[in-house]
């Protein structure tokens, strides 16, 4: 596992490896390159995969049970439609994203949304209508991203992208923890040692 910087010193992301299954598997491994295939971030990897066509009508006609559900109904918009929405969505997320480099902590909230307090090495997540870029913050203005989804369901927990994105949360955090991360200051230390 390795650790990309984005828009240092805000944001990074997290690069996992091409044996990581969640991140890497036959549904999205045909979308990239061979010696792409562990070798990105999850900020590229996303908005490649927000922006191609392809894998997003698959996605939708994949989960079009989902597109029933009250949220997505009120739309009453085709795959082809929801797909095409979500990468001009995508466009105009990773625009805010670049517009805000430099006051990143504007772009993200707590996980929990009933979560008043937004400490060091909390879950957060940052989002333009059902996108999702998940992350720990580091310390003020300082983000760490460890994955993102296409949000289909209110909770988390009821769809498997983003019960996946949990269990990419709580790993990441953990592996701060095991290298001595605690802060914004603790990780610049440990950045080097974490990326051999």
């Amino acid at each position: 596992m390795k650790i990309s910087p984005i828009f240092a010193p805000h944001l990074y992301a997290i690069v996992y490896p091409k044996d990581y299954d969640t991140v890497w598997n036959e549904d999205i491994c045909p979308f990239f390159e061979d010696d792409e295939i562990g070798q990105i971030d999850e900020y590229e990897r996303y908005f490649d995969l927000w922006s191609n066509p392809l894998f997003l009508e698959n996605f939708f006609d994949n989960n079009k049970d989902y597109l029933l559900l009250p949220y997505w109904k009120k739309m009453n918009i085709s795959i082809e439609e929801v797909a095409k929405r979500t990468n001009d969505k995508a466009q105009v997320f990773e625009k805010e994203l670049i517009e805000n480099q430099t006051n990143i902590e504007s772009l993200f909230r707590p996980l929990d949304d009933r979560t008043l307090n937004f400490n060091e090495l909390s879950k957060g997540k940052s989002k333009k209508d059902w996108l999702r870029f998940y992350a720990i913050k580091l310390e003020n203005n300082k983000f760490l991203i460890t994955g993102g989804a296409i949000k289909l369901t209110h909770k988390m927990e009821d769809h498997q992208t983003t019960r996946d994105e949990l269990i990419k949360l709580e790993k990441i955090k953990n592996f701060l923890t095991e290298h001595g991360v605690i802060d914004g200051d603790s990780f610049n230390d440990a950045l080097y040692e974490m990326t051999i």
